[in-house]
C-alpha cells in the first residue's frame, strides 16, 4: 500500500511541477498582453488599432481562463500532496471510467463540430474585419496543427511503452 501511495504522490508532484510552469509561461503571456496593450504597442495588421484591441481581448480572455483552469488543478494537486485521503480521492476521480468515457465522448462530439465552429468563427471574424478573420481562421490551424502534435507524442510515447514491456 505504501508504493502507491508514493506512486500516486510521486505523479502528483510531476504533474504540480508541469501546471506550476503552464501557470508562470501563463503569466508571462498575460502580462506582456497587459503591458503590450496599456503602452499601446500592438501592431494591428492592417494599422487599425480597432483590429489590434479585438484581437489582443480575444488572446487576452483564452490566456485568462486557461490561467483559472491551471491555477484549479495547482490547488487540487496542492490539496492531494498534503493529504493521503485527498490524494487517492483525486487519483480515483481522474481514473474514474464514467467519467473517462463522457470525457472521450465530449472530445469526440468537439472534434466532429470543429468544422462548423471553425466557419462561425471565421465569419464573426469577418464581421469585424478581415484581419480578424484572418486571425480567427490561423488560431484554428495553429490548434489543429498542436492537436495533431499531441496525438503523434501519445502515439510515441504509447509505442515506446509497449516496447519496454515487450523487452
Amino acid at each position: 500500500m505504501k508504493t502507491s501511495i508514493d506512486a500516486l504522490r510521486e505523479d502528483a508532484s510531476r504533474r504540480l511541477r508541469r501546471e506550476t510552469l503552464s501557470a508562470a509561461a501563463i503569466c508571462i503571456v498575460l502580462v506582456t498582453g497587459g503591458a503590450l496593450t496599456v503602452t499601446e504597442s500592438l501592431p494591428a495588421l492592417s494599422g487599425t488599432t480597432t483590429t489590434s484591441a479585438f484581437l489582443s481581448g480575444a488572446v487576452m480572455g483564452l490566456f485568462a481562463v486557461a490561467a483559472v483552469v491551471t491555477i484549479k488543478n495547482i490547488v487540487d494537486l496542492r490539496r492531494a500532496l498534503s493529504d493521503d485521503r485527498a490524494l487517492r480521492r483525486l487519483h480515483a476521480k481522474e481514473n474514474d471510467e464514467l467519467q473517462a468515457h463522457m470525457e472521450r465522448e465530449v472530445a469526440r462530439t468537439f472534434i466532429q463540430i470543429m468544422p462548423a465552429l471553425a466557419v462561425i468563427a471565421i465569419f464573426a471574424g469577418a464581421l469585424v474585419s478581415l484581419e480578424a478573420m484572418a486571425a480567427a481562421a490561423a488560431t484554428l490551424v495553429f490548434l489543429s496543427v498542436a492537436l495533431l502534435v499531441v496525438k503523434l507524442s501519445y502515439k510515441i510515447r504509447l509505442q515506446g511503452e509497449i516496447g519496454d514491456d515487450v523487452e
